[in-house]
C-alpha cells in the first residue's frame, strides 16, 4: 500500500512544471520558439515584480508560457514576460473566460518588430497603441480612440486581427463597482460611437498636446458627449489619453447624468495616475523615495536597472538602447512624427541614462530641461512603465497581467 502511494506521488510530482510563474508554465524548447518568434531585445521585457498577484488566480489553459528573456539569463535578476500563445481567432472568449482580462484593464498594441530599430521604439519598448477591455455576456469587448470600425469590436476589429501581440496591464484595485461604471461610460459611447466620432470626440494628432490640466474639463466632456447631454461639449485625444480619461471616470457613475450638468468638475473625476514627465525623479536619488516617479522615457532604464548588471554590461545595454536604425521600424505616420521630434533628445537622453543614478551633474541638468521643455503626458508606454516601479510605491497604479502573442 505505501509502495502504491509512493509511486502515486512521484507520479504527481512528475506532473508538476519545474518552474512556473502562477499558471505560466516555463518549457526551454518552448521559450527557444518565442524567443525566435519576437526577437526583441531584454528591456522589451519585464522583471518579476512587474506582476500583478493575480495571475495566479488565472485559469490554467494551453499556451501559458513563462519567457525568460535568453539574454538576462546570467543576469542576476533575469527578465521575461508571462505569454499566453494563441490564434486570433475566439481570442476574445477565450481570454475572458480565464480571467486573463477583466474589465477596466488596459490593451497595449505590442510590436516586437520594433525591437533593435532605434532610439524611438526602443525607449517605447515596442507599444504604439492603447485601448480599455470591458468584459461581459463572456466575451472581451474593447473600446479605443478612433471609435470607428478599424478599431472597435470583441479584438476582431482590422486594427487586432493584425496585432502581433497585447501587453495586459490591470489598474490596481478597481472595485466591482468602478468597474460597472466603467462598462457604463463605454457602452455608451460605443453606442453612439458613429453619431459623435467626429463630430464631438475625435483624435488628437499631436502627442505633445495632451489636454490634460489640473482642472480635467476634458475628462468632463468626455462624459457628457457619452450622456449625450451636452451637443457643443468637445475633447480631441489620442488613444491612451482617451483612455486615461475613461478610467478616470471609474468613481462616476452614467446613471447620475445631474453630476455632470453644473458648471466645474464633479468630485468623482479622479486621475488613474499622475501623468508623467519625460524623466521621473526616482532615479536621481540613491534611495528613492515612495513617492518618487519614473518618467515617460525611463521605462528602458528601468528594466536594465533590474537586472542587477555589472556596471559595463548595464552601459552596453544602454548604448543599445539609443543604437538608431533609422527607417527600419513600421511606424504610422503620428508615431513617425513623434520620432522625428524627438530625434534630438537622444543624444543628451543617453547621457541621461548614463549617469543618472551616479549622480552626475550633467545628467541631472538634462533631466531638468527635459522636464522644462515636455509637457507632462500619458503615452501608451506609460501604463507600463509605472508597473516597473517598486510594489511597495505610493505612485505604483498599474500592473501587468501578461502578454497576448498572436500564433497566425
Amino acid at each position: 500500500m505505501i509502495k502504491k502511494m509512493m509511486l502515486l506521488l512521484v507520479f504527481v510530482l512528475s506532473a508538476i512544471p519545474a518552474s512556473a510563474a502562477g499558471p505560466f508554465v516555463f518549457d526551454p524548447g518552448m521559450n527557444d520558439q518565442i524567443a525566435a518568434k519576437m526577437n526583441i531585445p531584454a528591456f522589451f521585457t519585464f522583471p518579476e515584480s512587474a506582476y500583478t498577484p493575480a495571475t495566479y488566480d488565472i485559469t490554467p489553459m494551453s499556451g501559458l508560457y513563462e519567457f525568460r528573456h535568453p539574454a538576462s539569463a546570467a543576469a542576476t535578476q533575469p527578465v521575461g514576460l508571462h505569454v499566453y500563445l494563441t490564434p486570433h481567432r475566439n481570442v476574445a472568449a477565450r481570454l475572458a473566460a480565464s480571467g486573463f482580462v477583466q474589465t477596466g484593464d488596459i490593451l497595449l498594441t505590442f510590436r516586437p518588430e520594433w525591437g533593435f530599430q532605434g532610439a524611438y521604439p526602443n525607449v517605447q519598448m515596442g507599444v504604439s497603441h492603447a485601448g480599455l477591455a470591458l468584459v461581459e455576456n463572456g466575451t472581451v469587448t474593447n473600446i479605443d480612440n478612433p471609435l470607428t470600425s478599424e478599431y472597435l469590436g470583441t479584438l476582431n476589429s482590422d486594427h487586432y486581427n493584425t496585432a502581433a501581440a497585447l501587453h495586459i496591464v490591470r489598474p490596481r484595485n478597481l472595485s466591482n463597482e468602478q468597474k460597472t461604471n466603467l462598462l457604463g461610460w463605454a457602452k455608451r459611447l460605443i453606442r453612439s460611437a458613429s453619431s459623435v466620432y467626429p463630430a464631438q470626440l475625435s483624435f488628437n494628432k499631436d502627442y505633445f498636446s495632451p489636454k490634460y490640466t489640473s482642472d480635467l474639463a476634458f475628462v468632463k466632456a468626455v462624459a457628457q458627449i457619452a450622456l449625450r447631454t451636452n451637443k457643443s461639449a468637445r475633447a480631441d485625444l489620442y488613444c491612451s489619453e482617451f483612455v486615461w480619461a475613461l478610467l478616470s471616470l471609474r468613481d462616476c457613475d452614467p446613471g447620475q447624468p445631474e453630476v455632470f450638468a453644473h458648471d466645474g468638475v464633479p468630485a468623482c473625476v479622479k486621475p488613474i495616475f499622475v501623468p508623467l514627465q519625460m524623466t521621473g525623479d526616482y532615479f536621481s536619488n540613491q534611495q528613492p523615495a515612495p513617492s518618487a516617479r519614473l518618467g515617460l522615457a525611463d521605462g528602458p532604464l528601468a528594466v536594465i536597472n533590474s537586472m542587477g548588471l555589472p556596471e559595463n554590461e548595464k552601459q552596453a545595454y544602454i548604448h543599445e538602447v539609443f543604437t538608431d536604425k533609422p527607417g527600419h521600424a513600421q511606424m504610422s505616420p503620428g508615431h513617425a512624427a513623434v520620432a522625428a521630434n524627438l530625434k534630438p533628445y537622444f543624444s543628451p537622453l543617453e547621457g541621461y541614462y548614463a549617469g543618472i543614478q551616479a549622480g552626475s551633474p550633467q545628467a541631472v541638468q538634462i533631466m531638468n530641461s527635459f522636464n522644462g521643455s515636455v509637457k507632462p503626458n500619458y503615452s501608451p508606454t506609460s501604463y507600463l512603465v509605472n508597473t516597473l516601479l517598486p510594489e511597495g510605491s505610493e505612485e505604483r497604479k498599474m500592473d501587468l497581467v501578461g502578454t497576448v502573442l498572436f500564433a497566425d
